[in-house]
């Protein structure tokens, strides 16, 4: 029997709109990427292109504990929005409670194994000898790091699940600010590269703090406890995030082997290099992370109320909507990337990582509504399937770049990363989407592809125009060229994206209170 409260928190859930939370999401990533923007050219700087990349390559060596997560915290989000939705609480509590206890012991498996990774991996990677104290310190921080973050994930999924978004990303943006400027402060005083992980732990500690002390200020009847933890909850916990994990490690071999490639086969000086454009394709990703990760709770709550037209909705919006977003930037990656990274980061970056860039945002354009879709399908518990196709991806992503390193050097890295991923788009997608959710092949193209390219080619056109006919020597004078031409994607999309009634929806729920708001600004 459903609780009496039931239909009150589903209504708070819905309350808070999707668009909200997408806002919320990409005023987090908007801080972060300035605070990334910002750090980059700073840290090559100030550590050179050797220091620098060792510290990315500690980083992507250390990035795979964060597969000890196990897709523990999907399995957080998907139950306790679906138990939030219905007024289940003690249910939640089991949950959350059991993914706890799950994160405590993965927490201490990383702890042990980046010890090992410290004492046998670094001297097995072209850093230079000189280095390898500071690397292998930099590896067991980073081990810690990693396992107050893992039992920082259940009270984040705690609040994603209740949609919360707006208190995560508050949380994010808040010690991402002071961890910047705590790592500028020490760059500057001459601490290296060791103090620059002693200050990313002390913040994961104040993140996961600040995150526990939120959740339970958020949802006051949640009772979490380890001796609530049992084989009952651990098992539908399991159940899900099996497949979870999979594909998480598809994700890490996608997006981290490629420098430990690098490493293994080339200069390590090198890895800054394509760090540079992997640094700004994942940027790109967080954003569009904005707007995909609200597609999962939302879903989650659906599909516990036994609406498959809403899911159906979900998945083409919100798939439909991350390729308008990132069409803008990858138009700008292909045509005009060099241009950026020569302002941003110096000239002698500019047309290896330019060429790097250019063949990464091939896929990247199609990655974007995958990940909307990827999420939805998440929420409603049917990527058992997906689990295959990431992991097959990944698998193909590290025999290509091996293969492909030896005759074109890192840019057959990228083509390693690239290839696996546009086959995954064309093939996969399309028919998974129609078999799971019955959206006609057509459609999801139509939708997710064919309009926003439609509506993303007047900005295409006039951003070439504007590179050929107008050279810029200023960051500052291509960022404003760059927000000039904007409005022809707009405009495009307007038109060639939305019918009558979403435009007449979105005028009323979005334009017209901005408006509005802007006229009483006016007088």
């Amino acid at each position: 029997m459903q609780p009496k409260h039931a239909s009150t928190e589903t209504r708070r859930l819905q309350y808070r709109s999707p668009f909200q939370n997408v806002l919320s999401n990409w005023a987090g990533f908007i801080v972060s990427a300035g605070i990334a923007f910002f750090l980059s050219p700073f840290l090559v700087r100030h550590l050179g292109n050797t220091s620098y990349g060792i510290w990315v390559l500690m980083a992507s060596l250390t990035g795979y504990l964060g597969l000890l997560d196990l897709g523990v915290r999907v399995a957080v989000t998907r139950y306790v929005a679906s138990s939030y939705a219905v007024g289940s609480h003690e249910e939640s509590g089991r949950i959350a409670s059991s993914a706890l206890l799950i994160f405590l012991s993965a927490g201490a498996l990383a702890v042990l194994v980046s010890v090992a990774l410290a004492t046998f991996a670094v001297s097995a990677l072209n850093i230079p000898s000189t280095y390898h104290l500071t690397a292998r310190i930099i590896l067991i921080l980073a081990g810690v790091n990693i396992a107050v973050s893992l039992v920082s994930g259940v009270f984040a999924g705690i609040l994603v699940a209740l949609h919360r978004f707006d208190l995560s990303n508050l949380v994010e943006i808040l010690c991402g600010a002071l961890r910047a400027a705590a790592i500028v402060i020490a760059i500057k005083a001459g601490f290296g590269l060791v103090a620059l992980a002693v200050v990313h732990l002390v913040f994961a500690i104040a993140s996961c703090l600040f995150y526990a002390r939120i959740s339970f200020q958020q949802y006051s009847q949640l009772h979490l406890s380890l001796w609530d933890a049992d084989r009952q909850h651990l098992q539908k916990i399991f159940s899900f995030s099996l497949y979870a994990f999979i594909i998480g490690i598809s994700v890490k071999f996608v997006f981290s082997t490629d420098l430990v490639v690098i490493g293994a086969f080339l200069p390590v000086s090198l890895v800054t290099f394509f760090a540079i454009a992997g640094n700004l394709i994942t940027y790109s990703r967080d954003l569009i992370n904005g707007i995909s990760n609200t597609a999962a709770p939302r879903a989650s709550a659906l599909e516990a109320a036994g609406d498959e037209e809403g899911v159906r909705r979900v998945l083409l919006k919100s798939a439909q909507f991350t390729t308008i977003v990132i069409l803008p930037i990858a138009i700008t990656f292909i045509l005009r990337g060099k241009t950026f990274i020569r302002l941003w980061m110096g000239a002698e970056y500019a047309e290896p990582s330019g060429h790097i860039l250019w063949i990464l945002t091939l896929s990247a354009i199609f990655v974007a509504g995958e990940q909307a879709a990827n999420a939805t399908i998440m929420g409603i518990g049917k990527h058992k399937v997906l689990a295959g196709v990431y992991l097959g991806e990944g698998l193909c992503n590290l025999g290509l770049s091996i293969w492909l390193i030896h005759s074109m050097g890192i840019y057959g890295v990228a083509w390693g990363t690239a290839l696996p991923s546009l086959a995954k788009s064309f093939f996969f997608w399309p028919w998974y989407v129609r078999r799971i959710l019955k959206i006609p092949v057509r459609e999801y193209i139509s939708s997710n592809w064919l309009r926003p390219a439609a509506g993303a080619a007047p900005f295409a056109v006039v951003s070439y125009l504007i590179e050929r006919m107008a050279p810029v020597n200023h960051l500052s004078v291509f960022c404003l060229q760059i927000v000039a031409v904007l409005p022809f994607a707009a405009l495009g999309y307007w038109y060639f994206c939305f019918d009558a009634d979403r435009r007449s929806e979105y005028f009323e729920r979005v334009l017209q209170p901005m408006l509005q708001r802007l006229r009483l600004a006016l007088t």
